[in-house]
């Protein structure tokens, strides 16, 4: 399972929309809505997206680190 994947799986499993999750993480919805589809060229760079994507794991109740490992190995 592709990151985008996981984040949007999870966020939808906790029942949380893209405003939810922007709101809650202060990244946009337009933002969030790449980084589900795994495009991750809105965040900055990679260590900002690193970033984001803990505050987005967090939200959506899955385990930062988890995520980027998976943001790291490609996924």
């Amino acid at each position: 399972m592709s990151t985008g994947s996981m984040i949007q799986q999870a966020r939808e499993s906790a029942g949380l929309s893209l405003d939810d999750v922007a709101e809650a993480t202060k990244i946009r919805s337009s933002i969030l809505a790449a980084m589900e589809a795994d495009d991750f060229s809105h965040c900055g760079g990679d260590v900002y997206a690193r970033g984001q994507l803990r505050s987005i794991a967090t939200v959506v109740g899955l385990d930062p680190e988890d995520v980027v490992e998976s943001f790291d190995a490609g996924g």
